[in-house]
Parts: structure tokens; sequence; C-alpha cells
């Protein structure tokens, strides 16, 4: 019979524990994507509307949920309403943080960087948690707002500017939905 050492139970301990946090860390990217994308789809605060809401503007949103609800179910996710409200939760923060979906503009520094209360710099914080999509779509709406509110460019940085909303495109983002203007 072999024994297991608790050096080798460490070390399972360990990995298994950085394969948790890992998870966590893509889960919370996958759901910021995720509100990101449906920000994107609904142009109204669709994370305001309610389990209750039985509007028509209600029943695109409550047909996304049931869909997001049979995949986790398949998942076998315990509880998909707590997923559901951290999406909606994100997705609201993400429409402040741009200015979309009925929030105001943002304000930013001469610097282009954004300004929260009591924070001068980096947009929120965390950024290392940030997955490569949401930076890049946080970045570079930032950028492309702070252009749009400029009065005069230098010709390169207008040409720049239409790269900055096609890269926006790519990543799914309406710029309609990204007034450039205060």
């Amino acid at each position: 019979m072999e024994t297991i050492t608790n050096v080798e139970v460490l070390v399972n301990l360990a990995a298994l524990r950085t394969a948790v946090a890992e998870t966590v860390k893509r889960q919370y990217g996958a759901e910021r994507e995720y509100a990101i994308a449906l920000n994107a789809e609904f142009t109204f605060a669709r994370f305001d509307i309610e389990a209750s809401d039985k509007s028509e503007t209600g029943k695109p949103v409550h047909a996304e949920k049931s869909e997001l609800y049979k995949v986790l179910h398949a998942a076998k996710h315990s509880n998909p309403s707590t997923v559901w409200a951290r999406i909606r939760k994100y997705a609201a923060e993400e429409a402040k943080l741009v200015g979309t979906h009925g929030f105001p503009m943002p304000a930013y520094d001469v610097d282009g960087n954004l300004i929260t209360e009591g924070e001068q710099g980096e947009s929120g914080g965390a950024n290392n948690a940030r997955s490569p999509m949401l930076r890049n779509i946080e970045d570079l709406v930032a950028l492309y707002k702070f252009n749009g509110r400029q009065e005069a460019l230098d010709p390169k940085i207008i040409k720049a500017q239409v790269h900055i909303g096609a890269a926006l495109q790519a990543l799914g983002l309406d710029l309609s939905n990204l007034p450039s203007k205060k």
C-alpha cells in the first residue's frame, strides 16, 4: 500500500488552491465580458429590468436571462440567479464607467485618465483582474471619448480616432452608444 506524505498533500493543496483562484478570476472576466456584450446589445438600461417586469422592453432581457439559466443549469450551477445578479451589477458599473445607458459622461483629467470619487488616475483599480477583452474595451472607450471631447486635434490623432472606433466595433461595441462629445 502506498502512503502519501505531508509534502505531497501540501503540494496538492497548493495546486488546488491556485486552480480555485484561477477559476474565480476566469469567471469574473467572463461575467464582465458578458455584461459588456449585453450593454452593447441592449441600448437601454437592461440591468434595471426586474424579474417581475412584463413590459415589451423586458421581454428580450428575460429571454436572454432564460438562455443563460439554461446553460448554467446544464453546467449544474446551484444558483443561476446569483450569476445574473452579478452580471447586472457589472453591466451597470460598465455603463457608469463609459457614460452610457442613462449615466452621465464620466470626468477625465487632462491626460485622459478617468477621475473617480476620491481617486485620480487608473480607472477603478484592480486592473490585474481585468480580462484582456475588458481592458481593451475600457481603455479604448476612454481614449475614444477623450479624443471626441477635444476641440482641436492633430490630424494624426483624428486619423487614429477612426482606427480606435474600428477597433471598438471589432470588439462588438456600437459606437452610437458612445457619445464622443460632452
